[in-house]
């Protein structure tokens, strides 16, 4: 038998043993909610929309909103090199999928939940797409999705490509099995030197893979105008001229209540303070009111400031795709899952391209570069605690002269590194024109 059907029937056969405990866990999760949204295209019932389109596809695959938004600027460009193709976006999670369904309105595409990975769900989709090309974002490795997308005779990329610390690890203790999954890949571009040369530790081919950059700096954003800011304060029911803490992206409730802390040692000093905070999931915001109650705060979600009378000084962002804009409110940024382990962090681009300082703790080893690149230039610190951050909030929020020249090197930093969504969306073309060839 040859390696590569071994190693394909070996990963099933350990998926049919695994069966009845996957069963179990899709279980729980639909009947607690977490998997009913998309649940018949998870099983490869797709809208007729898909099939009726008779135009050449391109399949993207991005798990989440981070995924999606990372993976925007390449389709737009793409879509202006290659109008006619019908671009399909496959996503895991509700905000993925909404926030795949309002990019895919741009150029006339389609939004869908990805196929679970058992290869009849994956062949009834392929059956239906029928992609000339499969992208799939940063480290979305499924395997049986790759090798029958492969057999069916589509080009294959990996674009944005990142390996974490956690993840290349566990990889890397199966070499020879991730070997067999980045084969199935023509090419392999990664965000930085450092996952290049992950990727290849873990088997990845050296002639396929590439530095391409990290297309996040290009879909950070642009400055919001001094319009805009009045505009979102007026919406947000911000006092006039009070400072602001924005806290991006948090997940865990001990994090959480580090953060309340610091916010709440920061206001014996500037008892104005606003804070604003946006947890990772919409869906914790009663969580996280809790929580922010215990501190003795009066939280606000932003989808009910309609019915405040008078200004609001605690906010909770319970809405999609707003962060990146709220950023420019603030004077200081904190970007969560990063003070307590686990963690892994959070893209901290989307603060900097509004020219905010930005503080993370010491756990952001999935977005490492990114945070060296901030400190290096001057625009990030990290903070280890709820004290520490407490002074940095104080001490950035005061030196407002210091933080006009921090704004200027924040928004400097994003410029330098602009330009690798160009450079993907050139790749995928190029796939494109060899996969339409006979």
């Amino acid at each position: 038998m040859r390696p590569v059907m071994a190693l394909y029937l070996a990963y099933n056969l350990a998926l049919a043993l695994a069966s009845p405990a996957i069963a179990i866990l899709m279980a729980r999760r639909v009947l607690a909610g977490k998997d009913r949204p998309g649940w018949r295209e998870r099983w490869g019932k797709l809208p007729p929309a898909v099939a009726a389109n008779p135009a050449p596809r391109l399949w993207v695959h991005a798990a989440s909103v981070g995924e999606v938004m990372a993976a925007a600027p390449v389709l737009r460009l793409f879509h202006q090199a290659k109008p006619q193709y019908f671009i399909v976006i496959s996503t895991i999670t509700p905000g993925g999928f909404q926030t795949a369904q309002n990019l895919a309105e741009e150029f006339g595409g389609v939004a869908i939940y990805a196929p679970f990975d058992f290869p009849p769900v994956v062949r009834r989709t392929l059956r239906v797409i029928r992609p000339r090309v499969l992208a799939v974002m940063e480290t979305e490795l499924w395997p049986n999705l790759l090798f029958l997308v492969r057999r069916s005779g589509a080009r294959i990329a990996l674009l944005n490509g990142r390996i974490s610390d956690r993840s290349f690890r566990r990889y890397r203790r199966f070499r020879s099995f991730f070997s067999w999954v980045l084969s199935q890949f023509d090419q392999v571009l990664a965000q930085s030197p450092r996952d290049a040369e992950r990727l290849q530790a873990i088997g990845a081919n050296a002639a396929r893979v590439q530095v391409v950059g990290n297309t996040k700096f290009d879909q950070a954003g642009e400055p919001a105008s001094a319009a805009e800011i009045a505009q979102l304060r007026a919406d947000l029911r911000l006092p006039p001229r009070a400072p602001v803490l924005v806290v991006g992206s948090t997940r865990r409730p001990e994090e959480e209540r580090e953060v309340l802390a610091a916010y709440s040692l920061a206001r014996n000093s500037i008892p104005e303070l606003v804070l604003i905070h946006a947890p990772r999931h919409v869906e914790r915001a009663d969580e996280v009111a809790a929580i922010m109650r215990q501190a003795g705060l009066e939280p606000v979600r932003r989808t009910e400031l309609s019915k405040l009378s008078g200004s609001a000084q605690h906010i909770i962002l319970d809405t999609y795709g707003e962060l990146a804009k709220i950023y420019s409110l603030c004077d200081v940024a904190f970007i969560g899952n990063s003070l307590v382990p686990p963690g892994g962090g959070q893209n901290l681009l989307q603060p900097l391209a509004q020219g905010k300082p930005v503080l993370f703790g010491p756990w952001m080893q999935n977005f490492r570069d990114l945070a060296e690149a901030a400190e290096g230039a001057g625009v990030g610190w990290r903070v280890t605690n709820a004290e520490q951050l407490s002074r940095k909030i104080v001490e950035l929020v005061r030196d407002e002269a210091g933080r006009s020249d921090l704004a200027q090197r924040a928004l400097a930093l994003i410029a330098a590194n602009q330009g690798a969504s160009a450079r993907y969306a050139q790749a995928l073309a190029r796939l494109a024109e060899e996969a339409s060839r006979p």
